[in-house]
């Protein structure tokens, strides 16, 4: 009984940690590429699961086509964020908390127009997958979350060989540390820029559609899915997707472990708490300086 209530709450840490993650890799896409803290991430997440749920429900779209278009969505919004109002505060040279500010600004906006146009209500994706459920060490095991913690690993990868290996995520990656140095060479540092926000919109689009299917997603998740995606990328480095997955993994089990101990209304409480503790001693990250460095 006891193993099977460890291994249940070790389980549940993991998804729930990758859940995080996932919101972090947009949060530390956007951050590397463009130097803003975004804390409108966890929108994109909700518009993307609610577009998904919308052409399911309501159209009959299958899962597949639905989900591209849900996709589509955040790098849409990511888009359209900057070329309408990024481009804008950068052409005033606004100072970096002004960015801070509207990206605030922003998630309240896009939070009150979900409520607006499709209610109060949760919304709930099927799973991916046949739904079939697994006994690991006597604890339960849903097939999607072992697409989750797939497709999380191969999105951590992926975004590293992007950001190391391609001409786009170098070319990214130097318009966002010299940005005048970059233009020099004929890089166009106003278009890195955009698709640092369309990656960050489809990531965080990416985040939701997976996420729905185990939490429903309302007009009310999106910030404090924000703040443990911030808290997971700010425990990795902030621009490392192995970071960020670290972090996740971090949060989620102290997280499953508090519940484990006393009642989950403290749950926030401890993992904030130790969030603070190990920032203190450990400024740089779980990584380090290699997770500054980014990955």
């Amino acid at each position: 009984m006891l193993l099977g209530l460890v291994s249940q709450s070790l389980l549940s840490g993991v998804t729930n940690g990758l859940i995080y993650a996932l919101v972090g890799f947009g949060i530390a896409a956007i951050f590397r590429g463009a130097h803003i803290a975004n804390v409108m991430q966890g929108e994109f997440s909700v518009v993307g699961a609610v577009v998904v749920d919308v052409l399911l429900v309501q159209i009959g779209m299958p899962y597949w086509a639905a989900a591209i278009i849900g996709c589509l969505s955040g790098a849409a919004l990511g888009a359209l964020i900057d070329v309408v109002f990024i481009r804008r505060l950068v052409a005033q040279k606004a100072p970096d908390d002004s960015y801070l500010l509207f990206t605030i600004g922003v998630s309240i906006t896009i939070s009150a127009a979900v409520l607006f146009l499709f209610g109060r209500e949760g919304h709930l994706l099927p799973p991916i997958g046949s739904g079939q459920i697994f006994i690991v060490l006597d604890a339960v095991v849903q097939e999607h979350a072992l697409w989750l913690i797939g497709i999380s690993v191969i999105l951590m990868f992926a975004l590293r060989y992007f950001y190391r290996r391609t001409t786009l995520g170098m070319r990214m990656s130097a318009a966002a540390i010299d940005p005048d140095g970059a233009a020099t060479i004929g890089i166009d540092v106003r278009a890195m820029r955009t698709l640092t926000f369309v990656l960050g919109g489809v990531l965080g689009a990416i985040a939701g559609i997976l996420i729905t299917p185990i939490i429903p997603v309302s007009y009310m998740v999106g910030l404090p899915l924000t703040l443990k995606g911030f808290s997971a990328a700010i425990l990795g480095g902030l621009t490392n997707p192995l970071g960020a997955v670290a972090g996740g993994l971090v949060i989620g089990i102290l997280e499953a472990l508090v519940v484990m101990q006393m009642s989950s209304a403290y749950k926030d409480v401890v993992t904030f708490s130790g969030l603070i503790l190990i920032m203190i001693f450990m400024p740089r990250g779980l990584l380090g300086r290699a997770g500054r460095a980014g990955g």
